[in-house]
């Protein structure tokens, strides 16, 4: 079991306004901590994690490498422990300085809350089930644990087994991932250098993806006009996407750029970032990190066949649904990228008058597709047809209907004028049921029931 050290100064991010800035002023407390220690992890602003087995031999033991780091910042809370799970509680209640010995990580983490384990929704399941402490949570048989939970569960099962075999030190990366942007002319705002390398960060993370791996710690190399070089590992708590990639060169230049000027963002003249160069330190499966479709924890098997058809079609080329707020179908019908988060633009909780209730058809027409209904459908002014339809033809072919209800008006902003529709709801006698959409004289197709 690998030995950890984490530095941890409790209630960092909470001095500060922005988690930008809180990234910016830890970059000094990162130089400090290189200097006493090489080959860190930066895992959030004010938390930094390295292997024990070097700092331990160069100054001693264990003990004087916590000395060393203590003096740093009179702060600082340093943990040891087996394993980077370990050694973060650890830090968490040392004062200043705890070290948990060698083999007794599952004596040491089985009295603390689930809490700990960093995922509110197993958490709270687990209290629900009478599991309060990560000593209960060990005790369950593996594969009960691995059937409920998924991956995602089994992984922090082994933690509260004190079994955590995240690695810490480098290894090598057997395929060569790296990807690099080069600028010319130079970039010397932090916002403008993130707009650059979003496609660079997206590609970087796709090409891992590829052969169904998960980036949990990546080196970002700046280089500026100067031929200076900003190197710095950053690690995540579960795996990087693009546009946490994306965040850390952001972050990264804004701690350069204070270094060299007080503009922070606004850049710094005269050495400009020319090129930036991302390359993984730490791979795992994706199975170890993914959820599934509708929230739960999923096999390796969906999530890496999903990810390989986006590999292959782009970004875009895989999507999910999600139901968002509005009255038609159309406004609440939301689609995002297989593993970006939607993006709702209407809240779903609110009333939305006029909306269809639950159980809403499958397939909704994006184009505004004419269909003509029977009988002289026209709306009167009492919001009621003047004739019941008695068919529907749609691209030159007629169909009976067995039944209908409706209409039904959607009032928007009725107080100034705003448009009113009527929506139908039909059943041809071939058995398709279909939901239709009129602004009083004109139907349209709104959605189809499968």
């Amino acid at each position: 079991m690998t030995r950890v050290i984490v530095l941890d100064i409790p209630g960092w991010a909470d001095r500060f306004d922005t988690e930008a800035e809180s990234h910016r002023q830890f970059d000094p407390v990162i130089r400090a901590v290189e200097n006493t220690v090489p080959l860190v992890r930066v895992l959030d602003a004010g938390r930094i994690a390295m292997g024990a087995r070097g700092p331990a031999r160069y100054y001693r033991d264990e003990e004087g490498a916590a000395d060393a780091l203590r003096r740093i910042d009179p702060n600082a809370r340093i943990g040891i422990a087996d394993g980077l799970f370990t050694a973060v509680l650890a830090a968490r209640v040392a004062n200043p300085v705890f070290i948990v010995p060698a083999g007794q990580s599952p004596a040491f983490v089985a009295p603390l809350s689930v809490s700990h384990l960093g995922d509110p929704d197993i958490a709270d399941l687990l209290r629900r089930l009478g599991v309060s402490t990560l000593g209960g949570f060990a005790e369950l048989d593996d594969v009960a644990v691995r059937d409920r939970f998924g991956f995602p569960g089994e992984r922090l099962h082994r933690f509260a087994r004190g079994l955590d075999d995240s690695p810490i030190v480098p290894r090598d990366i057997p395929v060569d991932y790296t990807c690099e942007s080069v600028f010319e002319p130079a970039i010397v705002r932090a916002d403008e250098l993130a707009f650059a390398t979003r496609a660079t960060a997206d590609d970087f993370i796709d090409r891992i993806a590829r052969d169904r791996l998960a980036c949990t710690a990546l080196w970002v190399t700046l280089t500026t006009e100067r031929g200076e070089r900003f190197e710095r590992c950053w690690a995540h708590p579960t795996v990087f996407g693009g546009a946490d990639v994306v965040d850390r060169i952001r972050w990264q230049l804004e701690s350069v750029a204070r270094l060299t000027t007080d503009t922070s963002t606004e850049g710094f003249a005269g050495d400009g970032i020319v090129t930036v160069r991302l390359a993984p330190d730490q791979l795992a499966a994706q199975s170890r990190f993914e959820r599934g479709m509708w929230g739960a924890p999923s096999s390796d098997r969906i999530h890496s066949v999903l990810s390989r058809v986006q590999s292959i079609l782009g970004h875009e080329g895989v999507l999910t649904a999600t139901i968002g707020g509005g009255r038609t179908l159309l406004e609440r019908e939301i689609f995002s990228p297989w593993g970006d988060k939607p993006v709702v633009t209407h809240d779903v909780s609110k009333p939305w008058p006029g909306r269809m209730p639950n159980r809403v058809p499958t397939t909704v027409y994006r184009d505004g597709t004419v269909i003509t209904v029977g009988a002289t459908a026209t709306i009167a002014p009492a919001d009621i047809l003047t004739e019941p339809p008695c068919w529907l033809e749609l691209d030159g072919r007629r169909r009976g209907v067995a039944a209908w209800s409706g209409p039904w008006p959607i009032r928007e902003r009725w107080w100034d004028g705003g448009q009113i529709r009527y929506r139908l709801q039909v059943v041809d006698t071939t058995g398709a049921a279909w939901v239709l959409l009129s602004t009083g004289t004109e139907w349209a197709l709104e959605a189809r029931y499968d």
